[in-house]
């Protein structure tokens, strides 16, 4: 795992997590596939409520899901070279949904597995607050991916500033992320806030901003098969194309 003054930042790619997932010889088997789970479990669970699942058995769809990889192999059947993880992950989803009968043995799971941690305490009223009636269940998995994306992207963001001594910095800093083009009036109100000059408040949103483009971007990167330039930018195009429908 390579460490970086701003601490051990995204030490497994994604494919790289599904490799250790699958394996049940793998020590860390375990907590790769909790990472997993927490990148995909909220998008899934948006999911199978959008096709129709009431609440309860939203959260049961989705928590079998993640309990029958637990028992089968379908990470021993991801190949990276199918393209991206959250199209494989989606498919082998819908193909779970249809099979009645491992639908019906969802709330029975268990045994020996232990449940994989998910928080789904608050998972309907986040999925209420941001339905849209009208969108289909596979743009909802893709939105909701969308989100939990650069959500996971503040937060390593906010961890790097929080090592670096520079957390309340990027509090004062983190409004500019919204939008390239800000107003002098929002940046009056950073120098004052900050006790920044105007180019030291300038600097800082260029390095906030160019911190977490980076960080966006590797966690894009970790999803995808080929990680050249032009296949990222693509899919960080789908992403933001994603999020302003």
């Amino acid at each position: 795992m390579k460490e970086t003054k701003h601490g051990p930042a995204f030490p497994l790619t994604r494919w790289s997590l599904v490799t250790r997932a699958a394996d049940a010889e793998d020590p860390s088997q375990r907590a790769a596939l909790e990472e997993l789970c927490q990148l995909y479990w909220f998008p899934l669970y948006a999911f199978a409520r959008q096709r129709g699942n009431p609440p309860e058995d939203a959260e049961d769809c989705t928590q079998g899901f993640f309990l029958e990889i637990l028992q089968s192999n379908l990470f021993g059947e991801a190949d990276p070279s199918r393209g991206k993880l959250r199209t494989f992950l989606l498919s082998a989803f819908q193909r779970y949904l249809i099979d009645s009968h491992r639908r019906q043995k969802a709330a029975k799971r268990g045994g020996q597995f232990e449940q994989v941690p998910l928080d789904t305490h608050s998972a309907e009223e986040r999925y209420q607050a941001e339905q849209l009636p009208q969108v289909s269940p596979e743009d909802i998995f893709d939105r909701e991916w969308a989100l939990t994306v650069l959500q996971k992207s503040l937060a390593e963001l906010a961890d790097q500033y929080q090592a670096d001594g520079k957390a309340q910095l990027l509090e004062h800093v983190k409004p500019f992320l919204d939008t390239e083009a800000s107003s002098p009036s929002q940046y009056d109100e950073l120098c004052a806030a900050a006790a920044l000059s105007r180019s030291a408040a300038r600097q800082a949103v260029h390095r906030v901003r160019d911190r977490f483009r980076q960080i966006l971007r590797t966690l894009v990167a970790d999803t995808l098969r080929d990680t050249s330039e032009a296949a990222v930018d693509e899919e960080l195009s789908a992403l933001h194309k994603i999020l302003a429908r």
